[in-house]
């Protein structure tokens, strides 16, 4: 039985272990994991139950299916943890709602003491769980940690919409700002410049082939 374990259990290819709470003498992981891994441990069934009855607000959900693209999540959890326990089958069953790909998912347990396999916990600085980082590619724009003030899929739609809008609205006024620049060299052109400008192959290609 794994709550008989002495010391540390893992299979060859695991990026996880297995290893016994001191506080509850039950098994809990340790490392990297996927939601897989999870629905396989009998002692973290709560992830499916959870999964099962929780009803994410469609609104939300509709916003993160239009949105998610280029965005992603780092996400760490305690299987030995009762707010893990709470929102991590939210979280998920937003996910699969949402219809956004598993794969945007990276996910690491903790032990009681907020440690990782590999110490991964220091580099997203956590200490606690669960915590739901949201990344637009390689820059962290919102986090998750331990409880939600709406909901999380209210919560995580917050963070991402707000973001793509200021993205968009950052791509608008660099558009904006490139083309005053166009205009005001137009505009300090002498005719015969101009005249090149506007119609040389060039600028308008000859596309009747």
């Amino acid at each position: 039985m794994l709550s008989c374990l002495p010391y540390p259990f893992f299979s060859i290819g695991q990026n996880f272990v297995r290893e016994i709470d001191k506080t509850t003498t039950k098994p809990l992981l340790r490392g990297k994991i996927k939601m897989g891994d999870l629905l396989k441990e009998s002692s973290c069934s709560w992830l499916e139950e959870g999964t099962q009855t929780y009803q994410p607000n469609n609104q939300y959900v509709q916003q993160l299916g239009e949105n998610w693209g280029n965005y992603r999540f780092v996400v760490f959890v305690g299987t030995w943890c009762n707010d893990t326990k709470d929102l991590l089958p939210k979280f998920y069953k937003t996910i699969l709602e949402s219809q956004i790909p598993l794969s945007t998912i990276e996910m690491y347990a903790v032990d009681r003491e907020k440690r990782s396999l590999k110490e991964e916990e220091k580099f997203y600085n956590i200490d606690r769980v669960p915590t739901f980082i949201v990344f637009h590619q390689k820059r962290e724009v919102g986090r998750i940690v331990e409880s939600v003030q709406e909901s999380i899929e209210a919560d995580l739609a917050n963070i991402i919409v707000k973001d793509a809008q200021d993205l968009e609205e950052k791509k608008i006024a660099k558009e904006a700002q490139f083309e005053k620049q166009r205009q005001d060299e137009i505009n300090n052109m002498k005719r015969r410049e101009k005249k090149k400008y506007f119609y040389t192959d060039y600028y308008f290609p000859n596309t009747a082939q």
